[in-house]
């Protein structure tokens, strides 16, 4: 069980914050990368095929900048999420597709997927949950409504495209780049400053290194956090770590890219005074795509040493994979938690279930194939 230390939250409009949205290649507007070469050179450095009509937001200079195209009053009054997504698809185009060929670079056998497959997800994920909550963006007596929603909708699907920058500070570069692009913001500062806060604070080593207490945060970003870190399952699968395979020894020497095969799905459920994130579990080839997790047989390959505990001590594949899943993903399982508790405060227990999809009830007693992972309380 993982214990979490006790939460009050902090009725505030918006949380203090001082985080320079600055450093040598922010200053201006030119969509630069972190080492200072210019976005399209490393495109190109890295052979990766593009159009720049691709991009609506940037120019098509050498240094492309990005143009200040966004007004924030209109995008404040869309109706909800369709309009919002609609709204913000004509101003970044095809981006999101960049961001995984981007960040596959940055590992051997590829990152986790961060197109547009990812934002959406965790925007849908973020609407409902805070939906549910019943509240407002801010911490205030306002209740959900097209405010609440689209803002949610604006961090959902910006909060990871300074990954097309630089990855380790890719928070930063997300807000920067909001900077450039929207204008007509100052008569509406709270909210701004928000969707900011939102986005600079959505991973835990900034708030650790910082010291800033999640719970002096605001709805809209436990929202996106709690979607954000339950995001799992083979939908997260990046491009390049399916040309890897088995045969580069990609699900071997990387767990994360293991875990996410073997979970079908995710999914989440709120339960009286607890909140249930369930996983999916299979071993069986669910899709076509993962045919080079495979070695023919329709299973999913896994490492030999799951095939050793199985067969020395008898230990089901299902009990493997959840101690390797907490051990790989405790800090993001106390985030959704965390998020979680905040959003719903009756709420006592955060529970990881596993559930084993090719099991079948016997004896018409509880399904054996389910698995209490973890459990969180308050």
């Amino acid at each position: 069980m993982l214990e979490l230390w006790d939460m009050k939250v902090i009725q505030i409009e918006i949380p203090k914050w001082s985080v320079p949205i600055d450093s040598p290649y922010l200053g201006k507007s030119e969509f630069v990368r972190s080492d200072g070469k210019s976005f399209w050179a490393f495109l190109k450095a890295h052979q990766i095929k593009f159009k720049k009509d691709d991009f609506p937001f940037l120019t098509g200079h050498n240094a492309p900048r990005v143009k200040r195209m966004l007004d924030f009053e209109e995008y404040l009054n869309l109706s909800g999420k369709g309009e919002a997504l609609a709204y913000l698809y004509k101003a970044f185009g095809k981006a999101w597709n960049y961001v995984g060929p981007v960040l596959d670079f940055e590992l051997p056998h590829g990152f986790n997927d961060h197109t547009d497959r990812h934002t959406l997800w965790v925007t849908s994920t973020a609407v409902e949950l805070l939906q549910r909550a019943g509240k407002s963006w801010a911490n205030t007596q306002d209740k959900y409504g097209a405010r609440s929603e689209v803002l949610l909708t604006l961090v959902g699907m910006v909060h990871d495209l300074g990954n097309l920058l630089d990855r380790s500070n890719h928070s930063m570069y997300s807000a920067w780049l909001l900077t450039r692009l929207f204008h007509n913001y100052e008569s509406y500062l709270a909210e701004w400053q928000a969707v900011m806060y939102t986005i600079l604070f959505h991973e835990e080593p900034i708030l650790r290194e910082l010291k800033i207490n999640l719970s002096e945060g605001l709805p809209l970003q436990w929202a996106l956090i709690a979607a954000d870190k339950m995001h799992v399952g083979r939908d997260r699968i990046g491009d390049r770590s399916y040309v890897s395979g088995i045969a580069n020894r990609a699900l071997e020497e990387d767990a994360h890219i293991l875990l996410n095969t073997l979970v079908v799905r995710s999914a989440w459920i709120r339960a009286s005074n607890a909140f249930v994130w369930h996983l999916d579990f299979s071993v069986e080839q669910l899709e076509e795509k993962v045919a080079s997790f495979t070695k023919g047989k329709g299973r999913i390959w896994v490492p030999e040493e799951f095939h050793r505990q199985f067969r020395e001590g008898g230990k089901p594949y299902r009990e493997i994979f959840a101690e390797l899943f907490v051990s790989l993903y405790e800090a993001r399982i106390r985030m959704a938690a965390m998020s979680v508790f905040l959003l719903y405060p009756d709420v006592k227990k955060f529970q990881v279930f596993l559930t084993d999809a090719m099991r079948k009830p016997t004896n018409g007693g509880v399904h054996k194939g389910e698995l209490l992972v973890c459990e969180v309380v308050r």
